[in-house]
């Protein structure tokens, strides 16, 4: 028994040796190692000269370029890819590095980098209440930071903040609208045809643009293989980058710089690799899916769904040629409009959605025959009735005109939910169709 108490109290005092060893590792308390690291991390941001080029991942996909010039004072500058405008005119607001569950840096006055964050979808198309489920409040880890580059996470939606440190060169060019320049990119959608092609080191590609969704797919032929290779994208002082690099063989494609637009002939031009190339067009598709078609007509058939398009037809290089965005029905505005396949027992519906009593409302349509689908990759509509009272004339009519067009349409899958539906007479008119 004495033996035991002796043992007892050597492990009770072994106890309190090494509770006393553990209280004197830290020379500073909890508080002051946080507050510590918060005054580092402010003064690398604030001390970067020449500012910092930045990328943001949103939670729902894409990919925005900004330049960040912080200062000691908690205000930031910026500059943005989402807009020409914010792409060209600095805007400053406001920021502060908080001690929360871990470091935060915190965007607490509205800014551009707040312009991807906001519920609102009227400020930057995405979904109401999330928009496009980006953050303003970043969580700092340690081991995400070196000298040059520092990566934060946002900590609503999980989006990522990518800061590399600017040279001079980098900032002189932001501020002289180089940025914006670089979003000339964005004119190959006035081009009148579909299909836009580049020549690299010899071999082509075929490029499909998702503007909305920032994403960029580029498909060649190797042999008789298709290749394809999709990333999204981002501006930036020196050009349009990729977030992901393509390698095809010796050739490696991180993006496109010196990007130009030439007014006269309509046309983007780029330089890849320090070879300059112009981005023309074909109206045929480089390879043809020969299954896009079915796909898009059967994945919302399983569960009820459809299909949706807010501008509906571009025709000869306009956006919303038919004008659905002006459309009204018993003074009900336009929405988004419809194509259903298996709407009935044998027919799909094609019909405009109006908002009426806070939801989308159908008026009426036009019922299509199930389409027919030739060996070659087409999708062929035709027309079996109507359904209500529905407009002989106008953006409707027009709409309904289109669709049953003789030569029928190209399917062009750009994302896991997002078509692109091309003419296949002379892919002159498409139409980009999504589903939620």
């Amino acid at each position: 028994m004495k033996n035991s108490i002796i043992y007892l109290l050597l492990v009770s005092i072994g106890f309190w040796s090494c509770e006393n060893k553990d209280e004197s590792v830290f020379e500073k308390t909890a508080d002051e190692r946080l507050n510590e690291a918060l005054g580092t991390y402010e003064t690398q941001l604030a001390g970067s000269t020449y500012g910092w080029n930045a990328v943001i991942y949103p939670g729902n996909g894409g990919s925005y370029g900004l330049y960040m010039k912080f200062n000691d004072q908690n205000r930031v500058t910026m500059y943005s890819d989402f807009k020409d405008e914010s792409a060209k005119t600095s805007k400053e607001s406001s920021y502060r590095l908080k001690a929360m569950q871990t470091p935060t840096l915190i965007f607490d006055t509205y800014g551009y980098l707040h312009v991807l964050a906001d519920p609102d979808s009227d400020a930057n198309g995405g979904s109401d209440g999330v928009g496009l489920a980006s953050d303003f409040e970043f969580a700092i880890f340690p081991d995400s930071i070196s000298a040059d580059r520092m990566v934060f996470v946002g900590r609503k939606n999980g989006s990522r903040l990518v800061l590399t440190r600017a040279t001079q060169a980098q900032q002189t060019a932001y501020n002289n609208g180089a940025q914006a320049s670089a979003m000339a990119f964005n004119n190959i959608s006035k081009y009148k045809v579909y299909f836009k092609r580049i020549t690299i080191a010899g071999v082509t590609y075929e490029i499909t643009v998702g503007q909305d969704t920032r994403s960029l797919k580029m498909t060649w032929l190797e042999g008789t293989t298709v290749r394809n290779f999709n990333t999204t994208y981002y501006f930036t002082s020196e050009g349009l980058r990729f977030k992901n690099s393509l390698v095809n063989g010796s050739t490696t494609i991180s993006g496109f710089n010196n990007v130009t637009w030439d007014t006269s002939r309509s046309q983007v031009s780029v330089s890849v690799n320090g070879a300059t190339s112009v981005i023309g067009t074909a109206i045929r598709p480089l390879a043809i899916d020969l299954n896009a078609a079915r796909r898009w007509y059967n994945a919302p058939v399983s569960t009820g769904g459809e299909w949706r398009s807010v501008s509906g037809f571009h025709v000869n290089g306009v956006d919303d040629a038919f004008g659905l965005r002006a459309l009204t029905s018993d003074s009900f505005p336009y929405v988004v409009y419809l194509y259903i396949p298996a709407y009935g027992s044998n027919y799909d519906l094609f019909a405009p959605a109006f908002f009426e009593d806070g939801s989308l409302s159908l008026h009426y349509g036009n019922a299509v025959r199930t389409p027919s689908f030739p060996a070659d990759g087409r999708i062929v509509f035709s027309e079996r009735g109507t359904l209500g009272d529905v407009p002989t004339t106008g953006p409707v009519a027009q709409m309904a005109a289109q669709l049953y067009e003789s030569t029928g349409y190209y399917l062009i899958q750009t994302s896991e939910k997002t078509y692109d539906m091309v003419n296949a007479k002379d892919a002159t008119v498409w139409i980009n169709w999504f589903r939620i």
